[in-house]
Order: structure tokens, then C-alpha cells, then sequence
């Protein structure tokens, strides 16, 4: 019973990092989150709070019908609520 245990939580924890990973890799590429919920969202249409499991971004970015790229301009990545990544795009 122990072993199964611990298996599921391994294997709970490996997918949450590997859900994390994505929505940073993604944001560190300017581009939203996947995996995240908006909560704080701005009337541009993406800009805003996506909250994720132990995880969040407040991005900024281009996303109205006539800008010519649809894409995060500016981001701060927090973890367990510490900052721990941010990026302005070019």
C-alpha cells in the first residue's frame, strides 16, 4: 500500500512539473500559457493574471484584431509567489 502510494504521488508530481515546464517554456517564448486560467484579464483580449497549480504570470501583450501579431510583449513569472522570471520582448 505504501509503495502505491508514493508511486502516485511521484507520478503526480513529475506531471505537474511537466505542466509547469510547458507554461514557462511558452511564456519565455512570448507566447500564453497553455495550462493556466485567466483571472485578471484586461478588455484586449489576453492580457492579464493566468494562475496555474503553485504557479502564475501577469503578461502584457499585442492581442487586439488589428495589431499584426498576436503575441505576449511583456511578462513577470512567479513560483509559490516569488518572482523568478520576467522578460520584455523586442
Amino acid at each position: 500500500m505504501k509503495k502505491i502510494i508514493i508511486s502516485v504521488l511521484v507520478v503526480l508530481i513529475l506531471l505537474w512539473g511537466i505542466v509547469a515546464a510547458v507554461d514557462f517554456s511558452r511564456v519565455n517564448d512570448f507566447e500564453k500559457p497553455i495550462f493556466c486560467v485567466p483571472t485578471q484579464t484586461a478588455d484586449d483580449g489576453g492580457s492579464g493574471r493566468y494562475v496555474g497549480l503553485g504557479y502564475y504570470f501577469d503578461i502584457e501583450g499585442s492581442f487586439m484584431p488589428e495589431n499584426d501579431t498576436h503575441r505576449v510583449t511583456y511578462f513577470d513569472a512567479y513560483l509559490f509567489g516569488i518572482d523568478v522570471l520576467h522578460g520584455i520582448a523586442d
